[in-house]
């Protein structure tokens, strides 16, 4: 590959976005990912603490994001670790899904 080749393939990588707004991009996506997860944790505490009874649907949804965040990391990084947790993760939000859905139908 020579130099204009990889100039060229770096301008239709770039067109779309630039790297700042991609950099600001991946900064709103971490922090809103975070933020998720707080909210999610305060609601499975309170519904614990007031209600005492495990709210398994708020489970599935903090699974499948933190899953699905390993598993695109995955793909772009390649690391094993990443593919173990985000099958972990998945396997939790099918299961968490799978009570919530059992106890809608009792």
């Amino acid at each position: 590959m020579d130099k204009e080749e990889i100039l060229e393939r770096s301008r239709r990588e770039n067109e779309k976005l630039d790297e700042r707004e991609r950099d600001a991009l991946a900064a709103s996506g971490r922090m809103a990912f975070l933020v998720g997860g707080i909210i999610c944790v305060l609601i499975i505490a309170l519904e614990w603490k007031f209600r005492g009874r495990m709210p398994t649907e708020v489970w599935a949804v903090y699974a499948s994001m933190y899953g699905t965040n390993e598993l695109i990391q995955y793909f772009r990084l390649r690391k094993i670790s990443h593919l173990i947790f985000a099958l972990l993760q998945l396997a939790m939000a099918v299961f968490f899904f799978g009570m919530f859905f059992m106890s809608l139908v009792r």
